[in-house]
């Protein structure tokens, strides 16, 4: 009897298990694939949202249009445009597959960052390895852009920030969550992909833009960007362009190339007294990607060669630094480092760290280690 009695408990808890209590249907949702945002009136936020399209194609008749929508909302606040889509759309809005989230300049520098993305923090929908750039036009105009190889433009935007970053080294890779801790850190600030139109009116992404206190605070070209993602370890690899040595009858500037496989930065802060100096020992390896004007037919050649570039990058993130503290922006963390390290002196410093940090003195040695030429030639293909 027990045991009938067991079985029965059973079969009754299979019954209670098999229910939804909340279920949503997908023609009830619309999922976003990328939103623009633009505050240009007081108290009145725009935003543009692309939505993903399913095929209307059936049976294999009928032709296959555009896989996504645009559609514009306006409302006192973010969340009030977001929940206004459904008067026009009549679905709900779905944040779980966003792939990316552009703001335009003039936006970014009027508002705080993390204000103005405060509902997609809060939202459980949105995941928080949501892309974030900056656009220097209009936000909403790049969302209408035709892809050049993608189903969708944030999708297009999406992927060339990922491999931008990975194999050009030469743009941030910002998600929702690096965005919050830069801006939550000690130093508070950071860099975000910056994205604009080329002469031929495509989407194409020109460096970063620099993020002080929560506000765009100006532009960083593709070098720069290179160098402070080398200064803070965050770069993975790329090409560093090195110009030949000129001579009085050229014409013109050649360059070679140098393929980076990898960068290791080590830096250190020493305080002396009231004052501070910051010592970069960085680590480069790489192979030779073009040669235009250097032989490397001997050892002495090769460690000439070397010796050349390594004062080239020295010179190139003393430079890059220099420009970062005429700005008086923190872009490298060096207050984020002393709050762990040195927190009493942080604590004092604090309240003018921007000046602080623009008197600071600053150190960079350069190792280059070049692993090959990628050819057994030395010098270049093209000359005898």
């Amino acid at each position: 009897m027990r045991k009938w009695f067991k079985i029965l408990l059973l079969v009754h808890s299979f019954a209670l298990l098999s229910g939804c209590w909340n279920r949503e249907e997908l023609p009830e949702k619309a999922f976003v694939m990328g939103l623009a945002i633009n505050k240009a009136e007081p108290n009145k936020v725009k935003i543009m949202v692309q939505l993903f399209k399913p095929s209307q194609k059936t049976a294999g008749k009928g032709e296959a249009g555009n896989s996504f929508t645009n559609l514009e909302s306006t409302g006192a606040s973010a969340f009030e445009a977001v929940r206004d889509i459904t008067l026009r759309l009549g679905r709900k809005a779905q944040w779980g597959h966003t792939r990316i989230i552009i703001i335009d300049e003039q936006t970014a520098m009027r508002n705080d960052l993390l204000s103005l993305l405060e509902l997609f923090y809060r939202d459980h929908e949105t995941r928080i390895t949501t892309k974030v750039v900056i656009a220097k036009e209009d936000s909403a105009n790049l969302l209408k852009e035709k892809p050049m190889i993608e189903l969708t433009s944030s999708q297009q935007i999406n992927r060339m920030e990922e491999i931008a970053n990975r194999v050009a080294g030469k743009v941030p890779d910002m998600t929702l969550l690096k965005l919050a801790r830069d801006l939550k850190s000690e130093a508070g600030n950071s860099i975000l992909p910056l994205i604009s139109k080329s002469s031929s009116n495509e989407m194409m992404l020109i460096g970063s833009a620099a993020i002080h206190h929560g506000l765009f605070a100006g532009a960083l070209n593709s070098r720069q960007t290179q160098d402070l993602l080398m200064l803070t370890n965050q770069f993975r690899s790329g090409s560093v362009k090195v110009p030949c040595k000129t001579k009085e009858n050229d014409k013109e500037r050649k360059y070679e190339s140098l393929e980076v496989q990898s960068v290791h930065t080590v830096m250190k802060p020493i305080l002396a007294s009231d004052s501070l100096r910051v010592t970069y020992k960085i680590k480069v390896q790489g192979d030779i990607a073009e040669l235009q004007c250097t032989r490397l037919n001997t050892s002495i050649s090769e460690t000439a060669y070397v010796h050349y570039i390594e004062t080239l990058l020295q010179k190139r993130l003393l430079d890059t630094i220099k420009f970062t503290q005429t700005k008086e922006m923190d872009l490298l963390g060096i207050g984020n480092t002393l709050y762990r390290k040195h927190t009493r002196t942080w604590k004092q410093w604090k309240p003018d760290w921007d000046k602080h940090y623009a008197e600071a003195k600053f150190d960079v040695k350069v190792t280059v280690h070049i692993d090959n030429s990628l050819t057994t030639v030395g010098k270049p293909l093209y000359k005898q």
